[in-house]
């Protein structure tokens, strides 16, 4: 099944990116704003992919076609602004209406982050080319670029370092609103942590496919069918290691 979004966290290897600081090298940064939105759409039963999913280095070309290829409808490419400014912003293609660049941002000036503009940027020679390569080599990909704030600025740091998950959910609430899909809140991964040392360990070792759907159901009782295939899987795990 094709993916309905891409996510992109920009940068990655060899190139750690221009948003980067003491506290964090934008590549990292957006990498995990990136996952985190991957496994909310997915438990929300959205269909995503990612660009990358590691610190890999991709060119302007290969990641262009990475989104290409992939046939989504809307792309999301994450970054941490620098040079001078306060506040996020989202930019997107002279050919698009600007609705989800608009949403995006109100979305994460209502989690609490400042916010600059929604605005779009062509090439100084061709006033009919996008200036940025994910708007301009992306094909029929609505691609919205999201600066969440600048690495060079104390104050977006601090709120960055404090709230960067608010600032990646608010992108999943107006992808919602965006294309008319029911929006249900992140579970709350922090609050009864304890509980899912069990649910983490299982995912990890394969027992388990989907994370964040048992998370969700964490305080939920188990039905008789579903402990006993639960030890089943374990006991074939089991049998396949020893």
């Amino acid at each position: 099944m094709k993916p309905l979004i891409i996510i992109d966290p920009g940068h990655g290897g060899r190139d750690p990116g221009g948003g980067s600081n003491e506290y964090w090298l934008e590549k990292d940064m957006v990498l995990k704003i990136s996952k985190y939105q991957y496994e909310r759409l997915k438990a929300l039963g959205i269909p995503v992919q990612l660009t990358r999913n590691d610190d890999v280095y991709l060119s302007s070309s290969q990641r262009a076609k990475i989104v290409r290829d992939s046939e989504a409808k809307y792309c999301i490419s994450n970054h941490i602004n620098a040079g001078g400014g306060e506040g996020a912003e989202t930019i997107h293609s002279i050919y698009s209406d600007a609705k989800l660049a608009t949403k995006i941002l109100d979305q994460i000036r209502q989690a609490g982050q400042k916010t600059r503009r929604v605005f779009y940027r062509t090439l100084s020679n061709s006033p009919h080319l996008d200036y940025y390569f994910m708007h301009r080599e992306t094909g029929n990909v609505e691609t919205v670029i999201v600066e969440y704030g600048f690495a060079d600025q104390k104050e977006d740091t601090d709120r960055l370092l404090n709230h960067w998950k608010d600032y990646a959910e608010a992108v999943i609430k107006a992808i919602c609103e965006h294309i008319g899909h029911n929006y249900q809140k992140s579970f709350n991964i922090d609050k009864d942590s304890w509980k899912h040392e069990g649910v983490e360990y299982l995912y990890k070792e394969g027992i388990l496919n989907d994370l964040q759907g048992w998370k969700q159901k964490i305080n939920e009782p188990m039905p008789v069918w579903a402990v006993t295939l639960l030890l089943k899987k374990i006991c074939e795990k089991l049998k396949e290691e020893s």
